[in-house]
C-alpha cells in the first residue's frame, strides 16, 4: 500500500516538473524568422525577375517555319505553321546525324537534278546558319559548311530509305544536300497525318531566280474565310523589365512628359508610358553589336527564355545580319502578326559578353476571342500576283515571299476608368518586298 502511495507521488512531482519546463519554454519561445525572411525575400527577387514561364519545349519552339508545304508532281498542299503542325511533322527528324553533306552552287538558276516530283518545305522569313538550326533547333549531329545560311529546307521523298535534306540560301544560288541516319517510312508516316490540315497552294515565279520547282514562292490558292481576333492585354511592370537588365540599383534619371529615363553605370532605359514600350542599351558592351548569328540567335533565345519574355506565341521572324538586330515576332494560330508600332514583337542584339540591346512593349495577351466580327475572304494568290505584276509603281521582281497574315490594331478602350489596351487581329495579304513585309490592299502595298 505504501509502494502505493510512492509511485503515485513520483508520478505526481514528475508531471509538475514537466509542467514547469513547457510553461518556462512557452514563454521563453521566439522564433527564428531569418530564415523565412530570406526566403520570402528571394522568392520576391526571382518573382522581380521574371516575365512569365520560360519555354520547356527548347529553342524548336521558337525558330520555326512560318508555312509548310508538299509539292507532289503538279498538286501542291500547304498549311500555316501551328506549333502542333511543326512539332509533328519535324519529330522524325530530331536527334538524329547527317551523315553526309556536300554543298552545290549554282551561278544561274539553282536546280537540283536529284530532286524528285514529291517533296516537303519549309519555309523560313529570314536567313539562318544551318549548323545553328540542325544542332540547336532539332538537335542533329552535323558537320555541314561554316557559316552556310538558309532560308528554305526541302525535304525529299528518295528512294534511298533515309531522309534527305536540301538547305538552300537565300539568294537561290547555293544549296547543302545532306543525307541523315532518320529513316524515310517514319517521316512519310507522318506528312500522312498532316495531310487533313493542308489546303490548295499555287507556285510562283517572279524573277529569274525562282523558275525551278525548288524555288517558287508558294502561297494559299484559295484561302478559305478567316476570323478576326479580339485580344485583352495585360501590363509588364517597368520594375520587372528594370531589374531583369540592370545589374545593380537603378536611378530615374528623369521624367519628361509621359517618358521616363532609367540609369545605372552599365545601362541605360527608356520607357512611354503612352505606347508602353521600353528600351534598354548596355552601356558596358562594345558600341558594335555581334553579327555573328551563331552565337547571337542561342544567345538571345536562352535571354528571352530564362526570364519568361516569351509571353505569347512569340518566333524569330527577321534577322538584320549587317546591324546584328533579331525580332521576335508574335504569332497567331500559325500566322505572323504585324503591327506599324511594333506592339507585336521584341527586338534584341547581342554583344561580346551579353545582351547589347532590348526593345519591347510591356503588354502580354491575357484572352484572346473572336471579335464576333463577319469572317474575312481574302483574294487568292493568282489574284494577287497579277494585280502586284501589273502595277507600275512595283518592281514584281523584288517579290520574294507572300504569305497570310494578321494585323494587329491597336485600340484603347479610354471609356474604361483604367484604360484597357486592346487589340484587333484582322486577316491580310502580306508581302516581302524588297526585303520588307508590307501590307498588299487594292492591288498594292502600303
Amino acid at each position: 500500500m505504501r509502494s502505493k502511495e510512492l509511485i503515485k507521488s513520483i508520478i505526481l512531482i514528475l508531471l509538475v516538473l514537466m509542467s514547469v519546463v513547457l510553461t518556462y519554454m512557452t514563454w521563453n519561445f521566439s522564433p527564428d524568422l531569418a530564415n523565412v525572411d530570406n526566403q520570402d525575400s528571394n522568392n520576391k527577387a526571382s518573382e522581380a525577375n521574371t516575365i512569365g514561364k520560360p519555354l520547356s519545349e527548347g529553342m524548336d519552339q521558337v525558330i520555326t517555319p512560318y508555312q509548310v508545304v508538299h509539292s507532289k508532281s503538279e498538286k501542291t498542299e500547304g498549311m500555316a505553321a501551328t506549333k502542333q503542325n511543326v512539332e509533328s511533322t519535324l519529330k522524325p527528324l530530331k536527334n538524329h546525324r547527317v551523315l553526309h553533306a556536300e554543298q552545290m552552287h549554282s551561278n544561274h538558276n539553282l536546280i537540283i537534278p536529284d530532286l524528285t516530283d514529291e517533296f516537303l518545305i519549309f519555309d523560313f522569313s529570314y536567313d539562318m546558319p544551318l549548323a545553328t538550326y540542325l544542332g540547336q533547333a532539332l538537335n542533329i549531329d552535323a558537320k555541314v559548311p561554316n557559316n552556310f545560311k538558309f532560308d528554305r529546307l526541302i525535304i525529299d521523298n528518295n528512294e534511298d530509305g533515309n531522309v534527305k535534306l536540301y538547305a538552300i540560301s537565300k539568294d537561290r544560288h547555293n544549296v547543302v544536300r545532306m543525307t541523315t541516319s532518320a529513316k524515310l517510312s517514319n517521316f512519310k508516316k507522318v506528312v500522312k497525318t498532316q495531310h487533313k490540315y493542308m489546303q490548295p497552294y499555287t507556285e510562283i515565279i517572279t524573277n529569274k531566280d525562282t523558275i525551278d520547282r525548288a524555288t517558287h514562292i508558294f502561297a494559299p490558292k484559295a484561302p478559305k474565310a478567316l476570323k478576326s481576333y479580339h485580344t485583352i492585354y495585360n501590363r509588364i511592370s517597368v520594375d520587372t523589365m528594370n531589374s531583369i537588365l540592370f545589374n545593380d540599383s537603378v536611378v530615374v534619371r528623369s521624367t519628361k512628359s509621359s517618358t521616363a529615363t532609367y540609369n545605372n553605370n552599365t545601362g541605360v532605359a527608356n520607357y512611354n508610358d503612352e505606347s508602353e514600350k521600353y528600351r534598354y542599351t548596355n552601356l558596358s558592351e562594345d558600341e558594335n553589336r555581334s553579327t555573328n548569328m551563331q552565337d547571337s540567335i542561342p544567345s538571345t533565345f536562352d535571354y528571352i527564355n530564362n526570364h519568361g519574355g516569351f509571353t505569347d506565341d512569340f518566333r524569330l521572324f527577321n534577322i538584320d545580319n549587317k546591324n546584328g538586330e533579331l525580332t521576335y515576332q508574335m504569332f497567331l494560330n500559325g500566322r505572323p502578326t504585324f503591327n506599324d508600332d511594333d506592339l507585336n514583337n521584341i527586338k534584341v542584339s547581342w554583344g561580346d559578353k551579353g545582351v547589347f540591346s532590348y526593345a519591347r512593349a510591356l503588354l502580354k495577351a491575357n484572352v484572346t476571342i473572336d471579335s464576333g466580327e463577319d469572317d474575312t475572304k481574302l483574294p487568292g494568290a493568282e489574284t494577287v500576283r497579277s494585280e502586284l505584276a501589273n502595277n507600275p509603281e512595283i518592281n514584281f521582281e523584288k517579290v520574294t515571299n507572300m504569305t497570310i497574315g494578321y494585323n494587329m490594331e491597336d485600340k484603347p478602350d479610354k471609356s474604361d476608368i483604367e484604360i484597357q489596351r486592346n487589340s484587333e487581329f484582322k486577316p491580310q495579304w502580306y508581302v516581302q518586298y524588297d526585303g520588307k513585309w508590307r501590307a498588299y490592299e487594292d492591288g498594292g502595298l502600303e
